[in-house]
């Protein structure tokens, strides 16, 4: 059975759903083992998930284990961006040296060619073993490598070339950090290694430790003596997959309802929660807990929420794209706040200051020009609106995820086909060949390829009904 450790602000949600398909869950914490009822296992995980940056979650650890966790949240999340590393990070290789170049070297490792900064005392043809220093997510990505090549176990790493001893940031204790470094130094004394403890170190019993530094050991010692007699390139060591998965407002839906399942969960709570409004959360939810009515607690929470995005001016824009990640555009500062059939929807004007071209559009940017972005929850549309002097310029029609909003924030994943409206000319769709390419690849999913190409039909066959034209009535814009 796969052990996976999970942490992070998707825990709860994360968890029952590994549970539900066979997974077990170690090292919990103590809110997420009472929570599922689950006994506390701290044993060593064989995948690690936790938050990353960008709304993403990270997939590390063992290349099967860890693969098998990424599909499934792929398929059960559906509506994701996603990336797996096309190397194994720590994985150790037999490389040759091919070219020799100011300050790096090109590295034939076999099944690539790697780039490695440290290159004193090589030559080309000169055999050198290196580890894969980080993920490389696609095949124009350079992978880099190192002479501090990592030997990883479960509790500690065995680190070729840095003879120090490191601590995962997990493992504070002072006393611990003493026995546990006695330990690395009567067995490594005189080796030349390295060692970090890992955060299971911090579980486990110190006879266990010791015999995992001596296997590593020995394994160190092997594989320097069998390098020596391999001929050709290859891997000598199997590293971790890494992969990120990017969640969207829709996944951040079916998490939500994974949670509810456990805990108490008011709609768009993985949403908030992502940007900041945990405490609020928690009293909400334990409100519920209590015994107060979801229903009315819910509604009140979602009053006071409008209530402050309403009464914010400036708020920032976060566009999340699956090739360039996060981007944050130009603040925009509410012109108009309405509620259209519960859902919120916003005007932001944004004021350029310098020159530049209109995307899609082939018109030039000038200092002054104004956008007026409009935003509706639960749309799969952003439309911006571009004005010079009160007259319009044309609009840019941005297919995405639903917006997600918040007091001062907004940020939506952009599905990378857009419609360009211009005046006096037809709507033009823009980008379905780079869309399809992402789906070929898989990055982006089939759920959200197909829903981005209905969307993008709708949208072609009505484009009025998301355009503004009108700089002084944005509040039509609304209907």
């Amino acid at each position: 059975m796969t052990k996976v450790r999970v942490r992070g602000i998707y825990a709860t949600a994360l968890s029952h759903l590994f549970l539900k398909n066979g997974y077990k869950i170690v090292q919990p914490s103590d809110v997420i083992a009472n929570r599922l009822n689950i006994s506390f296992d701290n044993s060593p995980p064989d995948v690690t998930v936790k938050d990353a940056e960008d709304d993403s979650i990270l997939v590390i650890g063992k290349p099967y284990e860890a693969r098998s966790v990424f599909h499934l949240l792929s398929k059960s999340l559906k509506f994701v961006f996603r990336k797996a590393s096309r190397v194994e990070s720590n994985s150790v290789y037999l490389g040759r040296v091919e070219k020799v170049l100011p300050g790096t070297c090109v590295v034939d490792v076999g099944e690539f060619k790697g780039v490695l900064r440290d290159c004193k005392g090589l030559f080309v043809n000169d055999k050198v073993i290196v580890g894969v220093y980080k993920p490389s997510w696609s095949e124009e990505e350079a992978v880099e490598l190192t002479r501090e090549f990592k030997l990883l176990g479960d509790y500690v790493s065995l680190i070729h070339g840095n003879p120090r001893i490191v601590f995962s940031e997990y493992i504070r204790d002072k006393e611990l950090k003493n026995r546990l470094s006695a330990i690395a130094l009567s067995k490594l004394l005189g080796s030349g290694l390295g060692v970090k403890f890992r955060s299971s170190a911090r579980f486990a019993d110190p006879r266990d430790v010791g015999v995992e530094i001596e296997a590593l050991l020995n394994e160190y010692k092997r594989l320097m003596e069998v390098a020596k007699s391999i001929g050709n390139p290859g891997k000598v060591r199997t590293g971790e997959f890494i992969g990120l998965i990017s969640l969207t407002s829709i996944a951040k839906k079916i998490l939500d309802h994974e949670r509810r399942s456990v805990t108490p969960t008011v709609p768009g709570h993985h949403e908030l929660k992502s940007m900041g409004f945990g405490d609020e959360l928690d009293l909400v939810e334990k409100l519920v807990g209590n015994g107060c009515d979801m229903n009315i607690v819910g509604n009140g929470f979602r009053e006071w929420l409008c209530s402050k995005i309403s009464g914010v001016k400036r708020f920032r824009i976060l566009h999340y794209s699956p090739v360039k990640g996060v981007r944050e555009l130009t603040p925009g500062f509410l012109k108009h706040f309405k509620l259209v059939e519960g859902k919120a929807c916003i005007v932001l004007e944004r004021v350029f200051r310098s020159k530049g071209i209109y995307d899609g559009l082939g018109i030039e940017k000038l200092p002054g020009d104004k956008d007026l972005l409009i935003i509706k929850e639960g749309s799969y549309v952003v439309s911006h609106n571009y004005f010079r002097n009160g007259n319009w310029l044309g609009s840019y029609i941005n297919i995405n995820t639903p917006p997600e909003i918040a007091p001062g924030i907004v940020k939506y994943h952009d599905l990378v086909v857009d419609i360009v409206v211009k005046p006096g000319e037809n709507p033009v769709l823009i980008d379905l060949d780079q869309l399809s390419q992402l789906n070929t690849k898989g990055v982006v999913s089939e759920q959200l390829y197909f829903l981005a190409e209905k969307v993008a039909d709708l949208v072609i066959k009505n484009p009025q009904a998301y355009v503004c034209e009108n700089y002084r009535e944005p509040d039509k814009c609304l209907i």
